[in-house]
Formats: structure tokens, sequence, C-alpha cells
């Protein structure tokens, strides 16, 4: 029953304008940085050579566009998943959802996955993008891999977040704000560490830090539990959300 609800969530959000203009919004945004990347590089290539540990075109071009494109999810991911089950609430098909033979484990995994679909098009646009520079320079495989790991990870965790407000919301455009809220707050809360050195919590609560060590190649358990602990810690309260409106049934 996950993948039929997934299937009937993906085909929904393909068939919107929305999605796909969001798409190529965030397409439009990515491709003009990169090419601004990539003539800053020209522009430096000279000096560059002449440095002993000097950067390369992964560091200079890729691991800059992977950040990029971690920042646009901040405004994608809010819009993408605010109608998800408010959007059903609202238009007074939830009710129907829980009286059909499926649990609430089973809608939030499925509404899930159908929107890691969507994310999915745009990861790979992300991947596809930096191969191209294989035919001019050589890239280093293993941070480009990490970076694209790191935002498979910020995809899922902040998908799980906005269904999650979309999940305790009627109305979407409030959990679009909610989820706006919070992943802002997730990103920009590693500023307060510049106040003080005593702010070891108010860094591991940061999604840029563990986003950003990640892409730069170091690979660390503690960003993988983060991650994990994000995604299902939002899942679990969707559903357990989900479980309260079932309840009256």
């Amino acid at each position: 029953m996950i993948g039929v609800i997934a299937k009937r969530e993906a085909t929904a959000l393909f068939r919107t304008p929305l999605a796909w203009s969001l798409l190529a919004m965030v397409q439009f945004v990515l491709a003009y940085q990169f090419l601004a990347q990539i003539e800053t590089y020209l522009k430096f290539e000279d000096k560059l050579r002449t440095m002993p540990e000097a950067p390369g075109v992964t560091e200079v071009v890729v691991t800059p566009i992977l950040g990029i494109a971690a920042m646009l999810l901040l405004f994608f991911v809010p819009i993408l998943t605010m109608a998800s089950i408010s959007g059903e609430r609202r238009n007074g098909t939830l009710p129907l959802l829980l009286s059909s033979p499926v649990t609430s484990r089973q809608i939030v995994l499925g509404k899930f996955f159908g929107i890691g679909s969507l994310l999915f098009v745009l990861w790979l646009t992300v991947a596809l993008m930096p191969l191209t520079l294989m035919w001019g320079a050589p890239i280093d495989i293993g941070a480009y891999l990490s970076g694209l790991l790191a935002f498979a990870c910020l995809c899922a965790s902040y998908a799980a977040v906005g269904l999650m407000f979309s999940t305790l919301f009627t109305q979407p455009a409030v959990g679009a704000v909610m989820t706006f809220g919070l992943l802002s707050f997730l990103w920009l809360v590693d500023w307060a560490t510049r106040l003080g050195e005593q702010a070891g919590l108010l860094t591991y609560l940061s999604s840029l830090n563990h986003f950003q060590q990640m892409s730069s190649g170091l690979l660390n358990s503690a960003d993988f539990v983060y991650f994990a602990a994000l995604c299902f810690s939002a899942l679990a309260i969707a559903i357990w959300r989900l479980d309260g409106d079932r309840k009256p049934l």
C-alpha cells in the first residue's frame, strides 16, 4: 500500500504546473550560478596554478553549486510539501483516506516517497550538471559523491519536516510558513557560534554545519545520525498526528 500511495502522490505532483515551475526556477538559478563559477575559475586559473595547494575545479565550481542547491531547498520544499496532507484535510478527502484499510504509517511513508520522487528529479539534475566539467577538467570524484550524498540526506530530512507540518495544520500556507521557519532556523542557528566558543549544541543542531562537513568530503557518523534523527522524528510526529485524526472515526 505504501507503493500505491507513493505513486498516487507522485502522479499528483508531476501533473501540477507548480512542481514543474519550481524545478524550472531552481534549474535556471543553478545553471546561472554554475556558469558564473566556471567563469570565476577560468579568470583565476593562471594564479591557482602557481599555488602549492591550489583548490581545483571541484572546490571552486562543484561544491559551491551544491551549497546553492541546498539553500534553494529552503524555498523549494515548503511549497512542495505544504498541501500533501493539509490539502486533503481542507478538501475533505482525508477522512476517506483514513477510513481505507491502510495504516497511518503507510500513508505518511507513501506521501514521503511520493514527494521524494520529485526531489530525486531535482537531485539528478544537480548530479548531472558537474559531470559536464569532465570534458575539460578533472573533478574529485570522492568529494563529488560525498556532496551528492549530503544533498540527498538534506532532501530526505527536509521533506520529512515539510510533511510533518503539512500533517499538523489544515491550511497549506501555514504549513509552508512553519516549514520554512524551522528549516531556516536549522540553517542559520550555527551563526550563533560566532558569539562565543561554548556553543556545541547549536553547532550540532545546524543542518548547514553537517551539510558542509559532508560536502567537503568529511564523512562522519554524527552527520548521518543527525539527518536520520531529523527525518525519523518528523515522520514519527506526522504518524502520531494522523493516528489522532483516526481516533474519532
